[in-house]
């Protein structure tokens, strides 16, 4: 019977251990994965920039000074910082949920009609993704977890 026979000696067994070990309790990895896009969204607001790094449309607000909150003035998205504050993540048995706890999230996400009687058309400004960044440092932080 022919066939591929590989005799491992040394540290390589020992890093296929904890390989083994690692992939089969992912949390803290993906806690790790979950921490990171936290972060990225967070300084990505302050940037005004969505995933792929394109400058969100500024809002009306923004662009005249309308904001509420005093101490952030001239930043879409940040009246309240309400939208900003809710950024979180969950790990549970294997899987990462990432994104933004406020109900109002999705309309800022794709944009679409708002308001009363859906008067106001308001335009993406994606807020969570994953680009090449992104994929970028997830696959690092993988990387660092397998090795």
């Amino acid at each position: 019977m022919a066939g591929v026979y590989i005799n491992i000696t040394g540290d390589g067994i020992e890093a296929l251990q904890v390989i083994e070990q690692r992939s089969k309790a992912p949390d803290d990895m993906l806690d790790d994965i979950g921490a990171f896009l936290d972060m990225d969204v967070t300084e990505r607001f302050l940037d005004e920039l969505a995933p792929d790094g394109t400058r969100w449309q500024q809002s009306e607000a923004a662009r005249t000074g309308q904001g509420r909150d005093p101490e952030v003035p001239g930043l879409t998205l940040t009246d309240k910082r309400n939208l900003a504050g809710s950024i979180t993540h969950n790990v549970d048995k294997g899987v990462l949920e990432h994104g933004l706890g406020e109900d109002y999230a999705a309309i800022h996400q794709f944009g679409g009609k708002a308001g009363r009687n859906h008067s106001v058309t308001l335009p993406a400004r994606p807020i969570i993704g994953i680009e090449q960044y992104q994929a970028g440092e997830v696959l690092d932080i993988v990387s660092d977890w397998l090795v």
